[in-house]
């Protein structure tokens, strides 16, 4: 019996809508006619719909019974799962009942029908019901008949249990399928359950996994034909074979279910079927011309559906189960490339806002920041890579030490140390999943060393990192590009000969102006690492379970990229960031003396945010009404741009005022002193968050008409948008606003509301919920894979050897490796050896040990006249240490036994392995 939940106190009605006006009218005209003892409410979220649903909500929502109210989303964030998880999440009611837009409730009693299942004792066991629809009156015949038979319209009470777990093992795929058996188009769920199993996130199906899950965890599932809904739809032989295909493909995905083998055996069910059809149609009062008539159009709805069923199922993939959560409480690691004190850009506010609102929300919180060291290891400086923890505004943070000095290029995305690092502070914090704000300034083998541990990950595309080491897709010279550049990127990183960048994209290394950058050996090789980058960058962003990208035009960006090819759209989700609200309200505007129209500009002046183009736009407008105010830091005795910017305000006479930076309490009286904000970047942004504050101002936005700039302002609605980089139309646009004295009062007028950082939350919370729940196994995980020379510790007998080897010497060779292995039962330890030709004489070998007890000896050996790396493996099964004991020493030595005698050992690379890995979710 499962554990016993509160009484069902109060209902949530939530519809998913899209062009729904059909039938809406009918569905809304129903609802406000029930009669339900529980006070209920009602919530709908449209994608996007243009048919007059919006309208009909609105019109509704005046007279409806109860409250009722309309959210919108963009079309390309729906989905059958997510939607109605964004649903639960913004709703309050005990009971959750899904209700799609085509959905009629039949009678005045149906909600309180519904909800009666989870009453009383019996009811208790009930985690979820869904009611008997029924064929709409208007239906084709051939709807109605195939209906007849179809589970979710068959008269009879259903309540199902899953049979003993032994007995429940032997049935085949096809018997569990039918016990899987549930309908989202009118239903119900307990809040609890869902926010122990939000719906997963599914192009098809997502009610039947939720049956599944809830089943598996020994609640019941009803089906209610008490409670009617009238919904069907008269599908064609196409559409069937369609939506058949997908269902196909479900089942094989997510069930292992082949559900027609082979092109013969739909054939044959066909065959089957045909004589009950027939006797169906004449028991219908169907017969003559009109009988044959519909027996074929039956034949060919079943062929449709019975072929698209085998089609679907020809899928090869394979999906993880998943199960309800035994906590609604998650442990939560963020990895950001920076955070407060030591910076406070925007990606770094987001993430502390985003943290603070999951702590809230009961969840255990940590973050992982890289910071750099003001001294160096030789003057006592912090080790790189060791890991300092401190509290920020009630945060946990742990601060990695990377002082970004990289021996190449490659190491500026891909290193060792914070690989190894990352692997210990997953070993020391288990988290249920990780969010990754960014991979910059850290290594992109990271989301795999998460897979690999069995933990769900997500991935934050804030902006074009994945595609340029520039970040901004716009080279030096100002020129932006369209895409990844290939070899041209090498001329951007160089800054040499940036005209030809298309032209080397094109011609590649072989040719042209990159032959003389790349003719040195260094040349050579730091060509090849950034071609790898171009690979290895976008390959690393697969590793992650979801990527979230804050704008539209950024996911269409990334996806329409070569490098994204093959990129599952459904897996990248476009979902604007959160924003904290409680710092900034809309004052009046101070009226200005000179009765001037004020532009204000409140940001990082770089030369990318467009400040010339501003100034030139300005100084276009002089003897006008006119002045331009700047927030933020200037120090053009420090900042060459900040001089250039000074100098040419000094020479073009524009009235500009530079108001230098403001604590963040102040930011409603700086909107107060403006009348329209001035977005002029040249670069293509994403989701500006000057953008979203100047809406909670409500103050027109002027910005380029360029990436998420052009995305989020709504041109001549909430502000107006110009050429980027072309001072002539800014200053065309600007002085709009003195020839129409009304201009700001009517942009003025429809300022949307952006996403809180709470609402934020709560989709991630259910999204990370969702994760967590699918079942992974993962793979034996990485403790340790570091060149040696980042050995944690070494003796006075040893010497570093190139770059990355390290030579045990008799007289006491010997380093030592931490490792963090708390919950590893057994490790393997691989050892990389590097033997050099003309060696022959010296003599080879060593031990391993592992906290003092030695596991194995390295035989001794000998150079056989080559160079060559050889491998050494060994194993160990470890004992329980006490709780929050996890780390343990790896200690080589290059004696071949205790106090002697003593061979070299010359180490090039070492492995620990975890051979066995709990299977991941909440714990």
């Amino acid at each position: 019996m499962p554990t016993a939940l509160r009484p069902i106190r109060s209902i949530s009605v939530l519809m998913p809508t899209w062009q729904g006006a059909e039938f809406l009218e009918r569905v809304l005209a129903s609802l406000a006619e029930q009669r339900c003892a529980l006070p209920w409410d009602f919530l709908a979220i449209d994608s996007g719909s243009t048919d007059g649903t919006l309208e009909i909500l609105a019109r509704r929502a005046r007279d409806f019974p109860v409250p009722l109210r309309v959210e919108s989303i963009d079309k390309v964030e729906f989905d059958h799962g997510d939607t109605r998880n964004l649903l639960a999440s913004q709703s309050g009611g005990d009971l959750l009942v899904f209700l799609t837009q085509d959905a009629i409730p039949v009678g005045p009693d149906w909600l309180a029908r519904l909800a009666a299942n989870f009453d009383g004792e019996r009811g208790a066991a009930v985690g979820a019901a869904y009611c008997r629809n029924v064929a709409r009156p208007d239906a084709r015949p051939s709807t109605r008949l195939l209906s007849a038979g179809d589970p979710g319209y068959l008269p009879g009470r259903r309540e199902v249990r899953l049979p003993p777990p032994d007995e429940y093992a032997r049935l085949s795929a096809h018997e569990k399928r039918v016990l899987y058996n549930f309908n989202d188009v009118a239903s119900a769920l307990r809040r609890e359950l869902w926010e122990l199993y939000p719906f997963p996130r599914t192009w098809f199906g997502e009610d039947v996994l939720l049956a599944r899950a809830l089943l598996e965890a020994d609640w019941t599932v009803v089906y209610d034909d008490a409670a009617t809904v009238e919904h069907s739809h008269d599908y064609d032989a196409r559409e069937t074979r369609e939506r058949a295909r997908i269902d196909g493909r479900f089942n094989a995905e997510w069930l292992d279910r082949v559900c027609i083998a082979s092109t013969a055996d739909a054939r044959t069910l066909c065959e089957r079927l045909a004589a009950g059809d027939a006797r169906a149609i004449a028991a219908a009062g169907f017969s003559g011309a009109q009988a044959r008539e519909l027996e074929r159009e039956m034949a060919g709805l079943r062929e449709a559906a019975f072929l698209g069923l085998h089609e679907g199922g020809q899928s090869k993939l394979r999906r993880a189960g998943s199960a309800l959560l035994t906590r609604r409480s998650l442990s939560i690691l963020y990895v950001v490339h920076g955070f407060m004190p030591d910076t406070w850009a925007g990606t770094e506010i987001y993430t502390l806002e985003l943290a603070k609102a999951m702590q809230r929300r009961g969840h255990r919180v940590a973050i992982l920041a890289r910071g750099g060291a003001e001294r160096s290891e030789e003057e006592g400086g912090p080790r790189e890579a060791s890991i300092e923890e401190y509290e920020f505004e009630g945060l946990r943070v742990l601060r990695h030490v990377h002082r970004l000095r990289h021996r190449n290029l490659r190491e500026s995305f891909s290193k060792s140390e914070p690989e190894q690092m990352f692997r210990a502070v997953l070993a020391r914090e288990k988290p249920d999943l990780v969010h990754f704000q960014h991979l910059i300034h850290a290594s992109i083998g990271l989301p795999g060393i998460a897979k690999e541990r069995g933990l769900p990950t997500l991935l934050h595309c804030h902006d074009y990192w994945a595609l340029c080491s520039r970040v901004q897709m716009i080279r030096p010279d100002g020129q932006r590009c369209d895409d990844n550049m290939g070899a041209g990127c090498y001329l951007c990183v160089k800054e040499r000969w940036l005209e030809h960048v298309p032209l080397a994209r094109r011609v590649g290394a072989l040719s042209g102006p990159l032959a003389p950058l790349v003719a040195s050996s260094v040349g050579q090789q730091e060509f090849a690492d950034l071609a790898e980058r171009h690979k290895a960058v976008p390959a690393a962003y697969q590793q992650a379970d979801l990527l979230i990208s804050p704008s539209r035009f950024l996911r269409r960006k990334l996806l329409d990229s070569p490098l994204f090819e093959g990129t599952d759209p459904h897996r990248f989700l476009y979902s604007d960031n959160g924003l904290r609200i409680d710092h900034l309200q809309a004052l009046a505007k101070r009226p200005d003396p000179g009765r001037r129209i004020r532009f204000g500009f409140i940001g990082t002046l770089a030369w990318y945010k467009g400040g010339r183009v501003l100034i030139e736009a300005l100084a276009k407008l002089k003897g006008e009404r006119v002045a331009l105010q700047v927030w933020g830091s200037f120090d053009p005795a420090r900042d060459a741009h900040h001089a250039e910017l000074a100098a040419l305000v000094q020479s073009s006479g524009a009235p500009v005022e530079f108001r230098g930076r403001f604590p963040n309490e102040r930011l409603s009286d700086v909107y107060a002193e403006i009348d329209v904000l001035v977005v002029p970047s040249i670069w293509y942004e994403n989701s500006p968050i000057t953008i979203h504050e100047a809406w909670l101002a409500r103050t027109p936005v002027l910005a380029s008409r360029l990436g998420g700039m052009a995305e989020f302002v709504r041109e001549g609605v909430d502000g107006l948008l110009f050429e980027p980089g072309n001072a002539d139309d800014l200053a065309a646009v600007m002085r709009r606003f003195v020839a129409e004295p009304d201009l700001v009062e009517r942009l003025s007028r429809r300022f949307p509301s952006p996403k809180t950082i709470d609402a934020n939350a709560a989709e991630l919370e259910f999204r990370y919920r969702g994760l967590v729940a699918a079942r992974r196994r993962p793979a034996s995980a990485l403790l340790l894979d570091v060149p040696a020379v980042a050995a944690d510790r070494r003796s006075e007998a040893v010497l570093p050897q190139g770059a990355d080897l390290l030579l045990l010497r008799p007289g006491g060779g010997a380093v030592e490796f931490d490792l963090d292995c708390a919950d590893a039962e057994r490790i393997s330890i691989e050892l990389e050896l590097f033997v050099l030709g003309p060696e022959r004489e010296v003599e080879l070998g060593g031990r391993v040990l592992l906290d003092g007890v030695e596991l194995a000896q390295i035989p001794l050996q000998r150079s056989e006249g080559r160079d060559e790396t050889r491998r050494f493996r060994c194993e160990a099964a470890l004992t329980p240490r006490a709780e929050g004991d996890a780390r343990r020493v790896l200690r080589l030595e290059c004696a071949i036994a205790p106090g002697g005698p003593e061979a070299h050992l010359r180490l090039a690379r070492v492995r620990v392995r975890e051979q066995r890995v709990p299977i991941g979710g909440a714990r």
